[in-house]
Protein backbone atom coordinates (compact mmCIF):
# COMPACT_ATOMS: atom_id res chain seq x y z
CA UNK A 1 0.00 0.00 0.00
CA UNK A 2 2.92 2.47 0.69
CA UNK A 3 4.32 1.79 -2.85
CA UNK A 4 0.70 2.89 -4.27
CA UNK A 5 0.32 5.88 -2.14
CA UNK A 6 3.57 6.86 -3.44
CA UNK A 7 2.65 6.40 -6.95
CA UNK A 8 -0.52 8.39 -6.50
CA UNK A 9 1.50 11.31 -4.86
CA UNK A 10 3.97 11.26 -7.72
CA UNK A 11 1.07 11.06 -9.94
CA UNK A 12 -0.49 13.56 -9.12
CA UNK A 13 2.80 16.00 -8.58
CA UNK A 14 2.92 15.63 -12.14
CA UNK A 15 -0.46 16.95 -13.08
CA UNK A 16 0.38 19.77 -11.18
CA UNK A 17 3.61 20.53 -12.83
CA UNK A 18 1.42 20.01 -15.78
CA UNK A 19 -1.25 22.91 -17.22
CA UNK A 20 -4.28 21.84 -15.45
CA UNK A 21 -6.49 23.54 -17.73
CA UNK A 22 -5.32 20.76 -20.64
CA UNK A 23 -5.18 17.46 -18.43
CA UNK A 24 -8.59 17.77 -16.64
CA UNK A 25 -11.07 18.42 -19.49
CA UNK A 26 -12.73 15.00 -21.63
CA UNK A 27 -14.96 15.64 -24.61
CA UNK A 28 -17.43 12.83 -24.68
CA UNK A 29 -19.05 12.02 -28.02
CA UNK A 30 -21.90 9.33 -29.04
CA UNK A 31 -20.91 7.93 -32.33
CA UNK A 32 -24.50 5.99 -32.73
CA UNK A 33 -27.34 4.40 -31.18
CA UNK A 34 -29.43 7.43 -30.34
CA UNK A 35 -31.27 9.37 -33.44
CA UNK A 36 -32.86 11.82 -30.67
CA UNK A 37 -30.15 15.01 -31.18
CA UNK A 38 -31.55 16.68 -28.32
CA UNK A 39 -31.14 13.49 -25.94
CA UNK A 40 -27.58 12.68 -27.52
CA UNK A 41 -26.57 16.37 -26.93
CA UNK A 42 -27.48 16.17 -23.29
CA UNK A 43 -25.81 12.80 -22.94
CA UNK A 44 -22.71 14.13 -24.44
CA UNK A 45 -22.65 17.21 -22.20
CA UNK A 46 -23.69 15.06 -18.87
CA UNK A 47 -20.76 12.47 -19.76
CA UNK A 48 -18.06 15.34 -20.66
CA UNK A 49 -19.17 17.36 -17.42
CA UNK A 50 -18.73 14.21 -14.98
CA UNK A 51 -15.20 12.83 -16.53
CA UNK A 52 -13.98 16.41 -16.54
CA UNK A 53 -15.48 17.35 -12.31
CA UNK A 54 -13.86 13.64 -11.72
CA UNK A 55 -9.74 14.61 -13.23
CA UNK A 56 -10.39 18.27 -11.81
CA UNK A 57 -11.01 16.79 -8.42
CA UNK A 58 -8.18 14.36 -8.31
CA UNK A 59 -5.86 17.06 -9.49
CA UNK A 60 -7.10 19.47 -6.77
CA UNK A 61 -6.99 17.08 -3.91
CA UNK A 62 -10.63 17.61 -2.84
CA UNK A 63 -12.37 15.01 -1.00
CA UNK A 64 -15.83 14.98 -2.86
CA UNK A 65 -16.35 15.64 -6.27
CA UNK A 66 -17.46 19.97 -6.36
CA UNK A 67 -19.60 20.60 -9.05
CA UNK A 68 -21.31 24.07 -10.67
CA UNK A 69 -24.99 24.37 -9.40
CA UNK A 70 -26.04 24.04 -12.76
CA UNK A 71 -23.65 21.03 -13.61
CA UNK A 72 -25.63 19.48 -10.19
CA UNK A 73 -28.79 19.35 -12.40
CA UNK A 74 -27.27 17.09 -15.10
CA UNK A 75 -27.48 14.29 -12.10
CA UNK A 76 -30.83 12.94 -11.04
CA UNK A 77 -30.59 12.45 -6.98
CA UNK A 78 -30.02 8.77 -7.25
CA UNK A 79 -27.05 9.48 -9.73
CA UNK A 80 -25.56 12.05 -7.87
CA UNK A 81 -25.43 9.43 -4.46
CA UNK A 82 -24.23 6.90 -6.76
CA UNK A 83 -21.26 9.06 -7.22
CA UNK A 84 -20.75 10.54 -3.97
CA UNK A 85 -20.67 6.89 -2.54
CA UNK A 86 -18.05 5.57 -5.25
CA UNK A 87 -16.23 8.25 -4.60
CA UNK A 88 -15.97 7.80 -0.99
CA UNK A 89 -14.38 4.28 -1.60
CA UNK A 90 -11.91 5.29 -4.04
CA UNK A 91 -11.26 8.32 -6.16
CA UNK A 92 -11.14 8.22 -9.68
CA UNK A 93 -10.07 9.41 -13.18
CA UNK A 94 -10.62 9.30 -16.59
CA UNK A 95 -6.57 8.79 -18.37
CA UNK A 96 -7.68 10.14 -21.87
CA UNK A 97 -9.04 13.34 -23.30
CA UNK A 98 -11.11 12.58 -25.65
CA UNK A 99 -13.85 9.65 -25.20
CA UNK A 100 -16.13 8.19 -28.26
CA UNK A 101 -18.61 5.58 -27.43
CA UNK A 102 -22.20 4.00 -28.54
CA UNK A 103 -25.41 4.56 -26.85
CA UNK A 104 -27.37 1.22 -25.93
CA UNK A 105 -31.50 1.77 -25.84
CA UNK A 106 -32.46 -0.47 -23.03
CA UNK A 107 -36.10 -2.11 -23.00
CA UNK A 108 -36.58 0.07 -19.66
CA UNK A 109 -35.79 3.64 -21.38
CA UNK A 110 -32.37 3.98 -19.63
CA UNK A 111 -29.75 4.53 -22.13
CA UNK A 112 -26.07 3.21 -21.86
CA UNK A 113 -22.76 4.26 -22.28
CA UNK A 114 -20.56 1.41 -21.66
CA UNK A 115 -16.47 0.95 -21.79
CA UNK A 116 -15.81 4.60 -20.70
CA UNK A 117 -11.67 4.05 -18.85
CA UNK A 118 -11.19 5.32 -15.61
CA UNK A 119 -8.37 4.67 -13.31
CA UNK A 120 -9.38 3.29 -9.56
CA UNK A 121 -6.76 5.38 -7.34
CA UNK A 122 -7.50 3.33 -4.34
CA UNK A 123 -7.20 -0.07 -6.33
CA UNK A 124 -3.85 -2.06 -6.05
CA UNK A 125 -2.12 -1.75 -9.93
CA UNK A 126 -3.64 -5.05 -11.62
CA UNK A 127 -7.08 -3.69 -11.06
CA UNK A 128 -6.66 0.02 -11.00
CA UNK A 129 -7.89 0.27 -14.71
CA UNK A 130 -10.91 -0.27 -15.00
CA UNK A 131 -14.69 0.87 -17.33
CA UNK A 132 -17.47 2.26 -16.02
CA UNK A 133 -21.24 2.27 -17.60
CA UNK A 134 -22.79 5.20 -17.69
CA UNK A 135 -26.80 5.41 -17.16
CA UNK A 136 -28.94 8.19 -18.51
CA UNK A 137 -32.45 8.95 -17.81
CA UNK A 138 -34.75 10.55 -21.27
CA UNK A 139 -33.52 13.92 -20.34
CA UNK A 140 -30.10 12.83 -20.55
CA UNK A 141 -29.70 13.11 -16.69
CA UNK A 142 -26.66 10.73 -15.81
CA UNK A 143 -29.04 8.23 -12.96
CA UNK A 144 -26.47 5.91 -12.24
CA UNK A 145 -22.84 4.68 -12.55
CA UNK A 146 -21.66 1.29 -12.69
CA UNK A 147 -18.51 -0.77 -12.67
CA UNK A 148 -18.39 -2.18 -16.27
CA UNK A 149 -17.74 -5.86 -17.17
CA UNK A 150 -14.74 -6.21 -19.30
CA UNK A 151 -15.82 -5.57 -22.54
CA UNK A 152 -15.62 -9.31 -24.54
CA UNK A 153 -17.25 -10.47 -21.31
CA UNK A 154 -20.14 -8.70 -21.86
CA UNK A 155 -19.78 -9.76 -25.65
CA UNK A 156 -19.82 -13.50 -24.80
CA UNK A 157 -22.88 -12.83 -23.32
CA UNK A 158 -25.16 -10.94 -25.49
CA UNK A 159 -23.79 -12.63 -28.25
CA UNK A 160 -25.24 -15.80 -27.21
CA UNK A 161 -29.43 -14.99 -27.71
CA UNK A 162 -31.13 -16.90 -29.31
CA UNK A 163 -34.10 -14.48 -30.19
CA UNK A 164 -35.08 -11.14 -29.31
CA UNK A 165 -36.79 -11.72 -25.61
CA UNK A 166 -33.42 -13.64 -25.09
CA UNK A 167 -31.54 -10.49 -26.14
CA UNK A 168 -33.33 -7.94 -24.11
CA UNK A 169 -33.11 -10.28 -20.87
CA UNK A 170 -29.40 -11.09 -21.24
CA UNK A 171 -29.26 -6.98 -21.58
CA UNK A 172 -31.15 -6.92 -17.77
CA UNK A 173 -28.97 -10.01 -16.92
CA UNK A 174 -25.60 -7.98 -17.57
CA UNK A 175 -27.40 -4.71 -16.00
CA UNK A 176 -28.13 -6.86 -12.90
CA UNK A 177 -25.04 -8.20 -12.31
CA UNK A 178 -22.91 -5.02 -12.51
CA UNK A 179 -25.01 -3.00 -10.65
CA UNK A 180 -24.97 -6.12 -8.15
CA UNK A 181 -20.99 -5.45 -8.25
CA UNK A 182 -20.80 -1.86 -7.89
CA UNK A 183 -23.07 -1.88 -5.17
CA UNK A 184 -20.08 -3.44 -3.26
CA UNK A 185 -17.78 -1.36 -4.51
CA UNK A 186 -19.36 1.50 -2.85
CA UNK A 187 -21.01 -0.72 0.34
CA UNK A 188 -24.06 0.43 -0.93
CA UNK A 189 -25.89 -2.49 1.54
CA UNK A 190 -29.55 -1.23 1.24
CA UNK A 191 -29.19 -1.96 -2.51
CA UNK A 192 -27.32 -5.67 -1.56
CA UNK A 193 -30.54 -6.42 0.93
CA UNK A 194 -33.33 -5.59 -1.61
CA UNK A 195 -31.87 -7.51 -4.24
CA UNK A 196 -31.53 -11.01 -1.74
CA UNK A 197 -34.75 -12.84 -1.42
CA UNK A 198 -36.33 -12.73 2.18
CA UNK A 199 -35.88 -16.73 2.10
CA UNK A 200 -32.58 -16.81 -0.04
CA UNK A 201 -30.14 -19.67 0.16
CA UNK A 202 -26.63 -18.55 0.68
CA UNK A 203 -23.98 -20.98 0.50
CA UNK A 204 -20.18 -20.33 1.36
CA UNK A 205 -17.09 -22.71 1.35
CA UNK A 206 -13.83 -22.16 2.93
CA UNK A 207 -10.57 -24.03 2.87
CA UNK A 208 -9.94 -26.00 6.11
CA UNK A 209 -6.50 -27.82 6.93
CA UNK A 210 -7.04 -31.25 8.16
CA UNK A 211 -5.49 -32.32 10.91
CA UNK A 212 -3.37 -35.19 10.03
CA UNK A 213 -2.63 -36.63 13.66
CA UNK A 214 -6.51 -37.26 14.32
CA UNK A 215 -7.11 -39.02 10.99
CA UNK A 216 -6.99 -43.27 11.05
CA UNK A 217 -5.15 -45.51 9.16
CA UNK A 218 -7.70 -45.87 6.77
CA UNK A 219 -7.62 -41.80 5.44
CA UNK A 220 -4.09 -41.28 5.66
CA UNK A 221 -4.15 -40.99 2.02
CA UNK A 222 -6.61 -37.92 1.56
CA UNK A 223 -4.95 -34.89 1.42
CA UNK A 224 -4.29 -32.15 3.84
CA UNK A 225 -7.43 -29.58 2.88
CA UNK A 226 -11.13 -29.85 2.20
CA UNK A 227 -13.62 -27.25 1.28
CA UNK A 228 -16.57 -26.73 4.12
CA UNK A 229 -20.03 -25.72 3.06
CA UNK A 230 -22.06 -23.29 5.72
CA UNK A 231 -25.42 -22.23 4.90
CA UNK A 232 -26.57 -18.59 6.36
CA UNK A 233 -29.98 -16.78 6.40
CA UNK A 234 -30.33 -13.70 4.55
CA UNK A 235 -30.17 -11.46 7.60
CA UNK A 236 -26.87 -13.06 8.98
CA UNK A 237 -25.27 -12.65 5.24
CA UNK A 238 -26.40 -9.03 5.59
CA UNK A 239 -25.24 -8.50 9.24
CA UNK A 240 -22.20 -10.18 8.47
CA UNK A 241 -21.69 -7.67 5.26
CA UNK A 242 -22.20 -4.82 7.32
CA UNK A 243 -19.22 -5.29 9.56
CA UNK A 244 -17.35 -6.39 6.57
CA UNK A 245 -17.77 -2.88 4.91
CA UNK A 246 -17.31 -0.95 7.97
CA UNK A 247 -13.82 -2.54 8.54
CA UNK A 248 -12.57 -2.03 4.77
CA UNK A 249 -11.97 1.44 3.69
CA UNK A 250 -12.17 0.30 -0.21
CA UNK A 251 -13.57 -2.94 -1.64
CA UNK A 252 -13.58 -3.63 -5.00
CA UNK A 253 -14.87 -6.81 -6.76
CA UNK A 254 -13.91 -8.40 -9.98
CA UNK A 255 -15.77 -10.87 -12.00
CA UNK A 256 -14.04 -12.79 -14.29
CA UNK A 257 -15.13 -16.03 -16.77
CA UNK A 258 -18.94 -15.08 -16.48
CA UNK A 259 -21.34 -18.16 -17.97
CA UNK A 260 -24.89 -18.07 -18.01
CA UNK A 261 -27.59 -20.54 -17.86
CA UNK A 262 -31.51 -20.22 -18.56
CA UNK A 263 -34.00 -22.75 -16.53
CA UNK A 264 -35.09 -24.77 -19.11
CA UNK A 265 -38.57 -25.57 -18.04
CA UNK A 266 -39.03 -21.06 -16.69
CA UNK A 267 -38.08 -18.53 -18.96
CA UNK A 268 -37.65 -16.05 -16.09
CA UNK A 269 -34.63 -18.09 -14.29
CA UNK A 270 -31.39 -17.73 -14.73
CA UNK A 271 -28.05 -19.07 -13.07
CA UNK A 272 -25.28 -16.95 -13.66
CA UNK A 273 -21.45 -18.27 -12.21
CA UNK A 274 -18.75 -15.67 -12.63
CA UNK A 275 -15.02 -16.03 -10.92
CA UNK A 276 -14.63 -13.49 -8.00
CA UNK A 277 -11.89 -11.68 -7.49
CA UNK A 278 -11.99 -9.80 -4.21
CA UNK A 279 -9.77 -6.69 -3.43
CA UNK A 280 -10.12 -4.91 -0.14
CA UNK A 281 -7.88 -2.71 2.45
CA UNK A 282 -7.34 -6.24 4.60
CA UNK A 283 -8.55 -9.07 2.43
CA UNK A 284 -8.21 -10.58 -0.80
CA UNK A 285 -9.14 -13.88 -2.30
CA UNK A 286 -10.70 -15.36 -5.54
CA UNK A 287 -13.52 -17.85 -5.98
CA UNK A 288 -16.48 -18.82 -7.92
CA UNK A 289 -19.62 -16.77 -7.27
CA UNK A 290 -22.96 -18.42 -8.23
CA UNK A 291 -26.44 -16.30 -8.72
CA UNK A 292 -29.79 -17.56 -9.26
CA UNK A 293 -31.77 -14.44 -10.47
CA UNK A 294 -35.37 -14.44 -10.56
CA UNK A 295 -36.76 -11.99 -13.29
CA UNK A 296 -40.71 -13.11 -12.78
CA UNK A 297 -40.84 -9.20 -11.57
CA UNK A 298 -38.57 -8.13 -14.65
CA UNK A 299 -38.48 -4.68 -12.79
CA UNK A 300 -36.95 -5.73 -9.47
CA UNK A 301 -35.21 -9.35 -9.97
CA UNK A 302 -34.13 -10.90 -7.14
CA UNK A 303 -31.57 -13.10 -5.93
CA UNK A 304 -32.96 -16.95 -4.79
CA UNK A 305 -29.54 -18.35 -4.38
CA UNK A 306 -26.10 -17.36 -3.62
CA UNK A 307 -22.82 -19.59 -3.53
CA UNK A 308 -19.19 -19.12 -2.93
CA UNK A 309 -16.73 -21.27 -3.24
CA UNK A 310 -12.82 -20.78 -3.41
CA UNK A 311 -11.31 -21.58 -7.01
CA UNK A 312 -8.51 -23.78 -5.20
CA UNK A 313 -7.58 -26.38 -2.78
CA UNK A 314 -4.78 -28.85 -2.19
CA UNK A 315 -2.83 -26.12 -4.42
CA UNK A 316 -5.03 -27.18 -8.20
CA UNK A 317 -8.26 -25.66 -9.31
CA UNK A 318 -11.53 -26.55 -8.07
CA UNK A 319 -12.58 -29.05 -10.89
CA UNK A 320 -15.53 -27.37 -12.90
CA UNK A 321 -18.00 -29.96 -12.08
CA UNK A 322 -17.79 -28.90 -8.52
CA UNK A 323 -18.33 -25.35 -9.39
CA UNK A 324 -22.00 -24.57 -8.76
CA UNK A 325 -24.72 -23.92 -11.52
CA UNK A 326 -28.23 -23.95 -12.30
CA UNK A 327 -28.78 -27.61 -12.31
CA UNK A 328 -27.75 -28.58 -8.68
CA UNK A 329 -30.91 -26.78 -7.46
CA UNK A 330 -34.18 -28.32 -7.72
CA UNK A 331 -36.85 -25.24 -8.51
Amino acid sequence: MKIQHLLITATLALYTVTAHAQLDVVRFSIEDGISDATLKSGIEKSASMLLSALNSTVISGKSKVKLEKEDELMFTKDGRKCLDDMWSSSAMMCPVSQVTEKAISMQNGVVQVRNIPVTMLAADDDNCEQELVLCFNSQGQIDNIMVALEEHRYLDVINAQISVKDFHRRQAIIDFVENFRTAYNRKDIDYINNVFSDNALIITGKVVKIDKKKQDLTSQSLNNEQIQYQKSTKEEYITNLKKCFKNNSYINLVFDEIEVMRHPKRDDIFGVTLKQHWNSSNYSDVGYLFLMINFEDEMNPSIQVRTWQPDKYNGKPLPRDEVFSLDMFSI
